[in-house]
């Protein structure tokens, strides 16, 4: 209506009244406070919001269930035809699946109640291990192809101050060997080894304790191959040595004419 328009033409020449007088009281310049507009800020970008420790844990619709449908692990062929940016957010993305999924086994074992679907932490590994290999081939493709070299660190075994053969792995540093007096009082007393009657004795033991320990893995692995032998006769023996790796058939076997098919309750 009429009346409304004169309100607004009153409103903003008073307005325009107030401007022009800081106008003169600022020397002509004008600045944003008369306008009482606030002044401009820089562009800036969030993330998504932190939802804190739940995190760690699974989804609460998996939360009791016996088993949960999952998909298989990824293969290095199809990781192959994936970008350097995609196989970055797919590391984190696996890095932060399996940390649930430890937490989760934890948990699972504090409650004594068994974790649905362990494979899935294998599954997990399985994929980071091709991802892994997956960059070092490109990695290396790319230093045989612009240097000539693998590009990766150089790595090799020496002797430790007690004999033993211990990886190592050289460091590049700022100053030069003969210069650095430091780092090479440190490798002295790292990997210097005078092999003198003392340190041949430790290494005898040594041996000797790395051989009883591998003998009794070894001893443990055919003892439970021997229960499931008599327990199930007819086992796959492929599928007995892919579970027991350390197992010698042609032992196991004489284990079995020895002790017979009817022993299920006896301990080998």
């Amino acid at each position: 209506s009429l009346l409304q328009e004169t309100n607004i033409v009153a409103s903003m020449s008073f307005v325009l009244t107030g401007l022009m007088q800081q106008f003169r009281l600022h020397g002509g310049k004008l600045s944003c406070k008369m306008l009482r507009i606030p002044p401009p800020t820089a562009a800036f970008s969030i993330s998504s919001p932190n939802r804190g420790l739940e995190e760690f844990f699974e989804d609460e619709k998996f939360r009791g269930e016996d088993k949960i449908r999952v998909g298989r692990s990824w293969r290095a062929d199809e990781l192959r035809l994936k970008s350097n940016e995609d196989l970055h957010k797919l590391w984190f993305i696996l890095l932060k699946e399996r940390n649930m999924l430890f937490t989760m086994e934890e948990a699972y074992k504090e409650a004594e109640v068994s974790m649905p679907n362990p494979e899935r932490i294998d599954k997990i590994e399985e994929s980071m291990e091709n991802l892994e290999e997956i960059v070092k081939e490109r990695n290396r493709a790319y230093f045989e192809l612009e240097c000539g070299v693998s590009g990766e660190r150089d790595r090799f075994y020496r002797r430790d101050g007690l004999g033993r053969f211990v990886p190592y792995k050289p460091l590049e540093h700022s100053m030069p060997a003969i210069m650095n007096t430091s780092y090479r009082r440190t490798l002295n007393n790292r990997y210097a080894c005078s092999m003198n009657e003392h340190v041949q004795d430790f290494l005898m033991r040594y041996s000797d304790q790395i051989n009883n320990k591998e003998r009794r893995k070894d001893l443990n692995q055919m003892r439970e191959a021997a229960r499931v032998v008599r327990r199930f006769p007819d086992v796959d023996m492929d599928a007995l040595l892919e579970k027991f790796p350390r197992v010698d058939p042609k032992r196991l076997m004489r284990w079995k004419q020895i002790r017979g098919h009817n022993l299920a309750d006896q301990d080998v």
